[in-house]
């Protein structure tokens, strides 16, 4: 007999990957709870997280659902949420919160750098004195939006004045879930309209642990990869490259970093991943902290797997749900011995104006390979909102040789843009990666 999954707020992806289990294998039925107001990231104005999750519950309350499936950071606290209330395998709320709020979440991390708050209607610290330099960021994070560096006080008035509208409008949807269903006394900011400050880190490598927990509650490690950032101070971010090229000491420091990471968060079920620093002047155990703990799989890598460790991430996580982790443990991908490496480039401007000033959508269409996804399709407006920069596109490239694959990335962004003196420039290939590799 099948076992019936729920996907909560399926995206493209999902049903992509999903799909292709559905056509090989009968084992689950899968049902797909759609919402004609959700779109991810952002979901129209009345889409509501608490109605959706109490539309789910009666629909669990009437059917029988074996697992929950879940790829984002809305679908977590959903899953958690229904996994409780009907005692369905799952995260616990308080993990899947933890992982969402990125204050609570850097107060349950190991090596914290100094974190305070920001109420955005006031511009008042929370705890301590203005510190500059520091970095702002939302509580719920998507992707970069709204995060900054911020060098004054001027810069720091200036910047929320510019944001609060917009911030406000998109937290809205978090905080009526916390509202409703977090426990207010033990973490009185989960519904607050507030900005994260925090400690400002200008000098880091990243990289991403990623993995998954079973009912035995045994961690275990389904790839470690590489976050590059393009040189200069605004630290945009190149590409996300698998597997890592990390030396093997260093990789087993960083996945020890991230497995205490994972517990200090409460995370006892489900695909997790956590996005590592390694710092060389830092204050903390062997210079390495986290950037970001998250409660899900990068689901967004799903086709970065795919194609270089011919792994279904999607099929391993619809295992994981339907209880036979066995079958997740068989998909785990070989990272360590991979003889095929890919990436995930991003293209970025600085600038502002007609996505056409920027983007080369002819060009693009001219492409057979690799497929772009462009961000800024033709007759959109590029409106900066984050240090970081706009992305424009994104692409994926796979092979044999990582300095290769990322020399012919640049050559295809470089005849993308249209204003590359407005877009960073990427680092001498060579040199980088023999500095990583030490």
């Amino acid at each position: 007999m099948s076992k019936k999954v729920m996907v909560v707020l399926p995206v493209g992806r999902d049903r992509n990957y999903l799909g292709r289990v559905e056509e090989k294998t009968d084992e689950y039925e899968i049902v797909w709870m759609d919402d004609d107001l959700f779109q991810y990231p952002f979901p129209e104005e009345d889409f509501s997280l608490v109605d959706y999750t109490e539309k789910c519950s009666d629909f669990i309350e009437k059917n029988q659902v074996d697992g929950l499936y879940y790829s984002h950071d809305l679908a977590n606290l959903v899953a958690a949420e229904l996994a409780e209330r009907h005692d369905i395998y799952g995260p616990s709320l308080e993990a899947m919160f933890l992982t969402n709020h990125k204050y609570y979440s850097r107060k349950n991390q190991p090596n914290s750098p100094w974190v305070d708050y920001i109420d955005l209607e006031t511009g008042e610290w929370g705890e301590g004195n203005p510190t500059y330099p520091c970095y702002i960021k939302p509580t719920s994070l998507t992707m970069t939006l709204h995060q900054h560096q911020v060098k004054s006080q001027e810069e720091m008035d200036r910047l929320l004045n510019e944001i609060r509208d917009d911030l406000t409008e998109k937290m809205s949807i978090y905080h009526e879930f916390f509202g409703e269903y977090i426990d207010l006394d033990k973490y009185p900011l989960a519904d607050k309209n507030i900005m994260v400050v925090e400690e400002l880190i200008d000098d880091f490598e990243q990289h991403c642990v990623e993995g998954w927990i079973g009912e035995d509650g045994e961690i275990n490690i389904w790839a470690v990869s590489d976050h590059i950032y393009y040189p200069g101070d605004r630290k945009s971010i190149d590409c996300y490259a698998t597997p890592t090229c990390l030396t093997e000491d260093v990789h087993q420091d960083i996945v020890e970093y991230a497995k205490e990471a994972v517990r200090q968060h409460g995370i006892d079920a489900g695909f997790w991943n956590v996005e590592v620093w390694r710092v060389d002047d830092g204050s903390w155990d062997d210079n390495i902290t986290a950037t970001e703990v998250n409660g899900r799989a990068a689901s967004v890598w799903y086709n970065l797997y795919y194609n270089t460790f011919d792994v279904n991430m999607a099929e391993a996580i619809l295992h994981l749900c339907g209880r036979n982790e066995e079958k997740t443990a068989e998909l785990d991908p070989d990272y360590d011995e991979a003889e095929r490496c890919g990436a995930q480039f991003h293209v970025i401007t600085y600038g502002e104006g007609e996505a056409e000033e920027f983007l080369d959508h002819d060009y693009i269409d001219a492409i057979a390979e690799p497929e772009i996804e462009v961000f800024y399709p033709r007759g959109s407006m590029v409106k900066q909102k984050e240090t970081t920069g706009v992305w424009l596109a994104r692409f994926e490239i796979f092979g044999d040789d990582i300095v290769e694959l990322c020399e012919k990335a640049d050559e295809l962004r470089s005849n993308m843009l249209k204003k590359p003196e407005q877009s960073p420039t990427p680092p001498e290939r060579k040199l980088f990666y023999e500095e990583l590799r030490v």
